[in-house]
């Protein structure tokens, strides 16, 4: 009845030791088992001891951690966004690399970098993850369907020579928008054709 773990420490304890030991003997002479082998007994009480422990520890660091400051939470996020135009970007250059008729907007692709491809944010509905994309607020709205072409291209790529999908990840669902996106970091990228900038803000320049 005072049988007594220590969960906060490892399982290698000295009371934890000698736990084991008296669980073995009781387990033994119970007389309800068939297995005598105290060192067997031992061996396995421990290695279940050590999962206790290691859930014990991980239960108490959950209810004392704080949830992560907002300003952790933003970065998190913000990350992930330029991650998600970084390999929108790498797309759109491998379909300007795969078709012959993409041959001539290659540097126009290059040039705009990763900060030349819009902004999303993910959205779920249904049970289905998708994400919404934000118009640049310097960029053309004319571009985006044009670089859909390229992403449609990209999409050929996903394909073996018989028509079946080829192992890997697929691009994400992205469902256009007229929203633009007026918090997004970072500068418009310079250098680009004038009919790739909106006049509208242009004007403001």
């Amino acid at each position: 009845d005072n049988f007594r773990l220590e969960f906060a420490k490892t399982h290698l304890t000295p009371w934890n030791k000698k736990a084991a030991k008296v669980f073995a003997r009781s387990f033994i002479e119970s007389g309800e088992y068939t297995s005598c082998d105290k060192l067997t007994i031992e061996t396995s009480f421990r290695a279940h001891l050590k999962t206790l422990c290691s859930h014990y520890r991980e239960q108490v660091r959950g209810a004392h951690s704080l949830p992560p400051p907002q300003q952790m939470i933003d970065n998190r996020q913000a990350a992930a966004r330029r991650a998600r135009r970084k390999t929108l970007f790498d797309h759109r250059v491998t379909a300007a690399y795969c078709h012959e008729d993409l041959v001539g907007y290659r540097d126009i692709i290059r040039d705009m970098g990763p900060d030349g491809m819009s902004g999303d944010e993910s959205d779920t509905r249904d049970g289905i993850k998708r994400y919404i994309i934000f118009l640049d607020k310097w960029r053309n709205p004319a571009v985006a369907p044009w670089l859909r072409v390229f992403d449609r291209i990209f999409m050929t790529t996903k394909f073996n020579e018989v028509s079946r999908p080829k192992r890997g990840n697929w691009p994400r669902i992205r469902v256009p928008t007229t929203q633009r996106n007026v918090q997004r970091e970072g500068k418009p990228v310079p250098g680009l054709p004038r009919n790739f900038y909106d006049e509208a803000w242009l004007s403001t320049l």
